[in-house]
């Protein structure tokens, strides 16, 4: 009788692989299904596996469209609310989505689901899909009861987060437009425009006056060094994200980050909105604060600030207050906003008190993004008619002066 080998997931999710004998690779799926197993491949033991999967090499698996996670949760609340069961609900859901990745892992939760596991387990298989947020939203909804709330929660806290991304965006979309046309054309002067310009000088035999010389310099060298330069630029790119990634690193770059100017400030409010809405949100579903506290600071993407929060979540763990360990850290949570949360936490509505901090933050941010991008405008056209005044300015001034020593 012929072996085959297989791989599966067991009811708490966990990877199982192993050999089996049957007659058919039917047979044998059929065996395994009956060691409460769910099949994710069976094939003959002598066969390799042609299907590389993302969990068995170090590759960064697809993610879902935020847009198909938003519809997908919304729907779900909805189909729940008019009493629809969670696994024929999954079912639908599952055939009815056009993101390739999302359908692919809701067919898996479905199955999952139907066996047995709860629906917050199974969401974690597809950690690449779903954020920790949502899981542990989805358990603390599984435990207290009224998924439903939670899922519509979910979908608009998925979508505003959407679209503050969105804004920060086409903020800065326009000047890297506008900054990258000109250094094109900028390169086409340089290695276009100055070299005959040069051999009509040359040619000429004229005295160039200093704005010309040194525009022709610095011509010069940037043609004569382009690739060096070129590749001493990859080179700093490639070694700063390998510096990014290590822990030192990305560390240095994070507590420092928020100094930068303009943008700074910007980013620690971004990231400071985005940790008080998460904070408060799950908080109103049910999650324990220590818990919370972890995964709001994961969601900044910021290790500087995670460090400092988990310092936090130690000291609320001992009997501290959260208001009056966040008021020991005035470089990121500025005093208004920790006296904000302390209140809320003596008050016994500290979700409500997060969830207006989060506005706050977000329309001031909303107005200084408008502002600032209001401004970058002229500020970008008044550097170009600069430049190309500097440029035409040590071009033309040559021609004006043959021009006045003839006449």
């Amino acid at each position: 009788m012929p072996n085959f080998s297989y791989i599966a997931l067991d009811i708490q999710g966990k990877r199982q692989t192993g050999i089996i004998q049957a007659i058919t690779t039917q047979e044998a799926g059929l065996a395994v299904k009956k060691q409460g197993l769910r099949v994710l491949e069976i094939l003959p033991a002598h066969t390799q596996r042609k299907k590389i999967k993302f969990s068995e090499i170090n590759l960064t698996p697809p993610k879902a469209s935020q847009s198909a996670i938003i519809i997908f949760f919304r729907q779900l609340s909805t189909m729940l609310d008019a009493g629809i069961q969670l696994v024929q609900a999954l079912g639908i859901l599952a055939e009815q989505t056009k993101d390739k990745v999302l359908r692919a892992a809701l067919k898996e939760i479905t199955d999952l689901v139907r066996m047995g596991m709860s629906f917050s387990e199974a969401l974690k298989q597809y950690k690449h899909v779903f954020s920790p947020l949502v899981i542990s939203m989805v358990r603390a909804a599984e435990a207290g009861g009224g998924l439903e709330k939670i899922l519509s929660q979910i979908s608009a806290f998925i979508e505003k987060d959407a679209q503050t991304r969105k804004k920060i965006k086409s903020a800065i979309s326009y000047p890297k437009f506008v900054m990258s046309f000109f250094g094109v054309i900028l390169l086409g002067i340089v290695f276009g425009l100055l070299p005959k310009f040069k051999d009509i000088f040359d040619g000429l035999g004229a005295e160039l006056p200093l704005p010309t010389l040194i525009l022709m310099g610095g011509a010069a060298f940037l043609t004569h060094n382009f690739l060096y330069i070129l590749l001493g630029g990859i080179a700093i790119t490639i070694g700063f994200k390998f510096y990014r990634k290590s822990k030192k690193g990305r560390l240095f770059i994070d507590q420092h980050l928020f100094s930068i100017p303009i943008a700074g400030s910007l980013a620690q409010q971004s990231t400071l909105t985005r940790f008080s809405e998460t904070l408060g949100v799950m908080l109103s579903s049910g999650v324990g604060l220590i818990d919370a506290l972890k995964i709001a600071a994961e969601t900044t993407n910021n290790s500087y600030i995670e460090n400092i929060v988990a310092s936090i979540s130690e000291q609320v763990s001992q009997g501290k207050s959260l208001g009056s360990q966040f008021l020991k850290y005035p470089d990121i949570f500025p005093a208004l906003e920790a006296n904000m949360i302390a209140i809320g936490e003596q008050s016994g509505a500290l979700a409500i008190m997060l969830a207006k901090v989060a506005q706050f933050n977000n329309e001031d941010f909303s107005v200084r993004v408008d502002r600032l991008s209001s401004l970058l405008e002229p500020i970008m056209m008044g550097g170009l008619g600069v430049v190309a005044a500097i440029l035409v300015l040590g071009l033309y001034l040559p021609i004006f002066q043959m021009s006045g020593s003839i006449h």
